[in-house]
């Protein structure tokens, strides 16, 4: 063997030594290696099995083609060279739908990590111009749209912003900023069940009084503070299914990645954003089907919840006089409008 066969034969072996060491770092198999392509998973979404679409986006096909091509067509969202549109919009469901991190998702699309980042917050960004479409008052009558019931009750309630337990939105928010996110406003109030003190911010049911919606079913409600308990937990019933659609449709609604604060808010007003768009061009839904129901919520607690507005809770006897005098004035109305 001359010393060119022996160069040739020494850098061969060199060549397979090296091969062997990649193999051996990477288990022999390439990191990306579905047998569907983000591209390919995509249509499979668009035109297989319409459970899949509806467990994988939290909406059934037609939302997600109706919301798909609604953003193409305003030209808030574009196929790039390689991903479509609508698979930009299939990543940012299942982020928002499962709760899931991007080096998740990139095993299911086939992308980058940077790819699957940059995609998010391309969706997430026109999200926010489809905010301003659909998070807007239907007309000048806030309560346009709702029934004889629900406009009755909001009246009733004026100060309501809000129900404790269940429709909260988790946040990671630093320590030396939480302070400018608590609180309430003047004259607003959280309606609570008799577990909190009817307080300034706090408007709670009469105590050792019927309440809950099943115990008006064989008999309506006769004194005023029956009257007052019944509308309470009517209101209260409303809210929390509006929240809990949204949390069962959005689990990152019940606990937030730690993204940085503004990416946050815009996931939480994207999903609003996306339950309105569902509710308002009446799409049939199998998640607003199930919350329809009254009977749905039963009264829970929250105990994280709980705990936290304890601490805030105003307990000086003046508070609480004031809420004991609002409730009696709400009171009051109710039995003289029967």
């Amino acid at each position: 063997m001359d010393s060119d066969d022996e160069e040739i034969m020494a850098f061969l072996f060199l060549c397979w030594h090296w091969l062997l060491l990649v193999s051996t770092m990477n288990g022999g198999i390439r990191d990306l290696n579905s047998a569907l392509t983000g591209h390919e998973y995509t249509q499979e979404l668009l035109h297989g099995s319409s459970t899949q679409c509806l467990e994988m986006m939290r909406m059934s096909r037609d939302a997600y083609v109706l919301l798909c091509n609604h953003f193409n067509q305003r030209n808030w969202l574009q196929s790039s060279r390689s991903i479509t549109f609508q698979e930009k919009m299939a990543m940012f469901f299942i982020v928002i739908g499962h709760n899931e991190r991007m080096r998740m998702v990139k095993r299911r699309f086939q992308h980058s990590t940077e790819t699957i980042h940059r995609c998010f917050h391309e969706v997430l960004n026109a999200m926010m111009n489809f905010a301003r479409e659909v998070i807007v008052p239907t007309s000048s009558n806030p309560f346009a749209y709702a029934s004889d019931r629900h406009r009755r009750l909001k009246q009733i309630f004026p100060g309501a912003i809000g129900a404790l337990d269940g429709t909260l939105v988790h946040a990671v928010v630093p320590n030396d900023q939480q302070a400018r996110y608590r609180g309430r406003g003047k004259d607003k109030y959280y309606l609570c069940d008799v577990a909190y003190t009817n307080t300034r911010g706090f408007m709670a049911p009469y105590r050792n009084t019927r309440y809950w919606l099943a115990d008006f079913r064989r008999q309506r409600a006769l004194t005023k503070e029956e009257k007052f308990n019944h509308a309470h937990t009517q209101l209260r019933n409303v809210i929390e299914r509006a929240y809990g659609v949204l949390k069962a449709r959005f689990p990152v609604l019940k606990q937030m990645a730690p993204y940085p604060f503004p990416i946050q808010r815009d996931i939480v007003i994207a999903c609003f954003a996306i339950h309105n768009f569902i509710r308002k061009w009446n799409i049939h839904d199998q998640l607003f089907m199930e919350y329809d129901e009254e009977t749905l919520f039963a009264g829970s607690q929250d105990e994280e919840t709980h705990s936290q507005f304890v601490h805030d809770m105003e307990w000086g006897s003046h508070s609480m006089e004031e809420m004991a005098i609002l409730r009696d004035e709400i009171a009051t109305q109710l039995m003289s409008n029967n």
